[in-house]
Parts: C-alpha cells; structure tokens; sequence
C-alpha cells in the first residue's frame, strides 16, 4: 500500500519555501560565476575553450544526474518510496567507462594536449550522478534546506578547484584532476544529508528506468540546445575565438542558473490543481528576471566581460549582450520543459531535438564563421521553442480549473488569485 500524500504546503510555508531555495540557488549561481572568473584568465581564451568543450561534453554525459533529481522528487512525493542511489552508481559507472574509452576521441577533436583531460571528466560523472539521486531524494522529502546546503557545498567546491588552479598554475588536465576531487566531496556531502533516507529507501524500483529514459529525453533535448554551442563554436572558430565564446556564453547560461529554482519548484505542482497558471505565473517571473539581467549586462558590457575574463577577453563583450538575451530563451524553455517531465509528457522535448538538429546543420554547413552568426542560429532556436512552449501554455490555459493557491511559484513572485 502506499502512504499518503502529503498535505499541500501552507502559503506562508511555500513562501518560505521558494525563498530559502530561490537564495541558496542564488549563492549556488554567484560562486559558479566565479568559478569561471578564476578559471578563465588562468587558462586564456585558447586553453578555456579546450576546457569548456570538453566540460560541455561531460555536462551533456552528466544529464542522468538532473533527471535523477526531477524522478526521483517526483516519485517521493507522489508515494511512490525510492532514492535511486543504487542505479545512479551503475549509470554513473557506465558513463566514466564510455568517456574513457573515449578519451583519445575527445582528445583529438576538442584540440587537447593530455588524454588525461577526458579521462578524469569521465570519473567525475560517477560522484555528479551519485549527487543528481541525493538532490532528488532531498527535494521529494521538501528538505530545503539539505538540499540548499548541497547546491552550495558543490558550487563552493568548485570554485576551490579553481582557486587551486590559479594559484598552482595548474593546466587544463590537472583543472579536471581537482574538479574530480571536488565533486567528489560534493558527492559525500549529499550521502551525509541522506544517510537515514538511503537505509529506508530501496536504492531502484520497478519502472524508474522507464521514467528516467522519459525524462532523459527531454532533459537532455534542454542540455543540448543549451551547450552544444560551445562546442561547434570550439570546432569551427579559432581557438582564441573559442575561448571567448565559451566566456561570452557563460553570461547566458547564468540566466538559467539563476532560475532554475523556478522551474524545480513547478515540477512537483504540475498534476496539482491549477498547474497550467502556476507555470504561466512562473514563466512571467522567469521572463522578469532575464529581462533585468540583460538591461543590466547591456548598461556596460565590456566592464562585465573584464570582470569575468579581463583584458584578453574585452573584443567578446558585444557577444556577452546577444548571450544574455539567448539566456532568457533557454530560461523560458526550461519551466516548460521541466513542467513537461513534472506531467510525465514529452511533447515539448521531442520538439526541442528537431530544433537542435536544425539548428547544428545550419551551423555546420552555413552559419559558423564568426561567433556572431553562430549565436544569431542558437537565439532563433531558442525563440522556436519558447514559443512554442508558450503557444502550449495559452491553449491550455484556456480550460483550467481556478488557480491554486497553495503553489511554491505564486509564493516566490508575490502573486495570488
């Protein structure tokens, strides 16, 4: 039999709710910035460039890890007792050994001096899909405050690999070496904060590699259309064209960091009651927040592009304007998509593979002399599916029932019914 399912959270509790997690993801999102301000003018932009190819590759091998979070979430809280820690180290596992087997591959084709490079990547995957099962089994139990803890302590540890790196000089594969040593302390932390769960909680249940396959699908449609930029932009620009690239990026990206909280906290709402305006509420606030992030960058972008790479980086600063902007598209695209695999559907993501298809061939085969042209095809991608997610989102607003007023996202941006 399963147990109950909790009573929805008060007002005032899903205010407190989003806000703690809406501010640990903040502090998360700022040590990730600086993560990259450190790293980024001790490598310079030819070596940067290698790295970011080479850790976008492993962001796009590590999208078991987020997909464990949204399942695993979604299973607890609808009953359903499991952690999925035991099939997060075998999934892991079978991710270091395709990377290493890899390595020479990777090596040769992102322009690596070491294949020790890809070979430490692919060992960190393993404490990355460990932490993707804790954060799930923290956010299904609404232990915000565990799983606030764990964002940072992984960001943090992070940002001490990069420091390292800089004051040892390190280079790109001895980066990957710490960053390894990193995660995997990041790793023990999310163990530590679920020890109790993982006794009680059987490790896998029937059917979740079935979800995780689902929802794989479409996290990972998101995970590619917002990193394989970087890696065409390694393969066709120059390698100091690249690095600024990656570092233009960044500042797109940092939209989706800073909201993603948004798009967890509908996950758990979207076979609720009034889900469809819970996520047209959080949308406007998603669309809010971009929209300030770029009058923000846009006010003086070369001071912004100096600050996160120096001087060496500066002739990138009209890029970090267009990055900003394609931000805010992925940012919308992420609340539709996470709300998709929170309903257990697979429209949207479907959509987001046939975009991402058209979109590397028309670089691949036209668009890809400059940096500019490469991100004007990643923004028109984007549009398509945020558009799309919002045509979505009108047509079914059409026959909700009245908005619940008991949703974490009607808390976090101050409106109610």
């Amino acid at each position: 039999m399963k147990p109950r399912h909790a009573a929805p959270p008060s007002p005032w509790r899903a205010t407190l709710t989003g806000a703690v997690l809406g501010v640990a993801m903040g502090v998360s999102n700022v040590l990730s910035y600086l993560f990259v301000v450190v790293l980024a003018p001790t490598l310079g932009p030819a070596d940067f460039g290698g790295y970011s190819a080479l850790s976008t590759y492993g962001i796009l091998l590590a999208i078991p890890a987020g997909a464990f979070q949204v399942v695993v979430a979604r299973h607890l809280a609808s009953g359903e007792l499991t952690s999925g820690v035991r099939l997060a180290a075998w999934i892991g596992t079978a991710l270091a050994g395709l990377t290493v087997a890899l390595s020479t591959v990777l090596a040769s084709g992102f322009h690596l001096d070491s294949l020790w490079s890809p070979v430490l990547l692919g060992l960190t995957l393993i404490p990355m899909t460990l932490t993707g099962a804790f954060q799930g089994v923290l956010l299904g139990e609404q232990r915000v405050r565990g799983l606030s803890s764990l964002y940072i302590v992984t960001a943090g540890g992070r940002l001490a690999a990069a420091c390292a790196a800089a004051l040892l000089g390190l280079r790109v594969e001895e980066v990957f070496g710490v960053l390894l040593i990193a995660s995997t302390f990041g790793a023990a932390w999310g163990w530590w904060l679920c020890r109790e769960a993982i006794r009680r909680l059987p490790g896998a249940t029937r059917g979740l590699v079935t979800e995780l396959i689902k929802s794989n699908t479409t996290l990972a449609a998101f995970m590619a259309l917002t990193n394989v930029d970087v890696i065409l932009a390694r393969h066709f620009l120059s390698a100091h064209d690249s690095g600024g690239y990656a570092l233009a990026s960044t500042f797109g990206r940092a939209v989706c960091w800073a909201t993603q909280f948004v798009a967890l906290l509908v996950v758990p709402r979207m076979q609720s009651h009034g889900a469809t305006r819970v996520l047209l509420k959080a949308s406007g606030l998603v669309l809010a927040l971009g929209l300030v992030a770029l009058g923000v960058v846009a006010a003086a972008p070369r001071l912004w592009i100096r600050l996160a790479g120096g001087d060496q980086y500066v002739d990138f600063a009209y890029l970090a304007v267009a990055c900003v902007a394609l931000g805010t598209t992925w940012a919308l695209a992420q609340v539709w998509l996470f709300s998709e695999m929170g309903g257990n559907s697979a429209t949207l993501g479907l959509l987001t593979w046939v975009v991402l298809v058209t979109q590397c061939a028309v670089i691949a085969f036209w668009w890809h002399d400059s940096a500019a042209q490469i991100v004007t095809v990643c923004v028109v991608g984007a549009l398509v599916v945020a558009v799309t997610g919002l045509v979505r989102v009108l047509i079914a607003h059409q026959a909700v029932d009245p908005f619940d007023e008991t949703s974490a996202i009607a808390a976090t941006d101050g409106t109610r019914a």
